[in-house]
C-alpha cells in the first residue's frame, strides 16, 4: 500500500522486471512515497545502476548512483542516447 492509501498495480511484474534490469531510471519523484521510492533500494541490492532525473533532489537521493537535476525535457534526450 502506498502513502496515498492505494495498492500499486502489478507489483509482482515490477519486481520481475527488476530481476533482469541493468539500469533503473527514475524521473521526477519526491522519494517519499512507498513502495515506488523503495525500487531504487531493490535495484541497489541487485547491482542495478540507478539514475534520478528531476528538478529537485528526492528525499532518497543518497541511494541513487547518479542524481541529475533539470527538466526531463532537457535531460532525458542526452541520457537515453547514452549507455546507462
Amino acid at each position: 500500500m502506498s502513502d496515498f492509501g492505494e495498492v500499486p498495480v502489478a507489483m509482482d511484474k515490477i519486481y520481475r522486471e527488476l530481476d533482469w534490469a541493468t539500469a533503473l531510471l527514475v524521473v521526477g519523484m519526491s522519494g517519499s512515497v512507498y513502495p515506488a521510492a523503495g525500487f531504487v533500494q531493490v535495484a541497489n541490492r541487485r547491482g542495478i545502476r540507478s539514475v534520478y532525473v528531476g528538478l529537485e533532489e528526492p528525499l532518497n537521493a543518497g541511494v541513487f548512483d547518479d542524481v541529475i537535476l533539470g527538466t526531463a525535457a532537457d535531460v532525458l534526450p542526452g541520457i537515453l542516447g547514452a549507455n546507462l
